[in-house]
């Protein structure tokens, strides 16, 4: 079973990272990666069963949701090789946000794991979480900059 996982240290407190992110329709704080994000369907962003379609390529579907542990867990129902569903099966992917209590900062953790013989989407995907974390840390980083 394939798996990736990456994560970072962002320079803000958990509870404004957390709500910056809640949404699972919201990815307007991912602007180098995601230009489109759509709702499908019923259900809003903090509702089980909520999907989106990402850049008109990845559709996903929430899975698990925890306003509490701060986690959200989403499958890939269908993405762009090599994350097509004829590529990979059972695609879970989790996002969970720990808080660092030493300086008030906080730890994101971006995982998935899918089932394939084929290992090219562990590049792939480890390629798509790294930029989303970054985009996440430069959105707070660009919040404590003077003006």
């Amino acid at each position: 079973m394939p798996k990736v996982y990456n994560s970072i240290v962002v320079d803000a407190p958990i509870e404004q990272v957390w709500s910056r992110i809640r949404n699972f329709h919201d990815f307007s704080w991912a602007p180098s990666l995601i230009r489109s994000c759509k709702k499908v369907g019923g259900g809003g962003g903090y509702s089980v069963g909520a999907r989106r379609l990402l850049n008109g390529e990845f559709l996903d579907t929430l899975i698990a949701y925890s306003e509490i542990e701060r986690r959200m867990m989403y499958s890939m129902d269908e993405g762009p090789s090599p994350v097509s569903s004829g590529e990979i099966r059972d695609y879970v992917g989790s996002l969970h946000l720990l808080p660092v209590t030493t300086d008030d900062r906080t730890f994101v953790e971006w995982s998935g794991s899918w089932e394939s013989a084929n290992t090219e989407a562990v590049e792939y995907m480890n390629k798509v979480y790294r930029s989303l974390l970054a985009d996440l840390a430069g959105e707070f980083r660009r919040r404590l900059q003077p003006r």
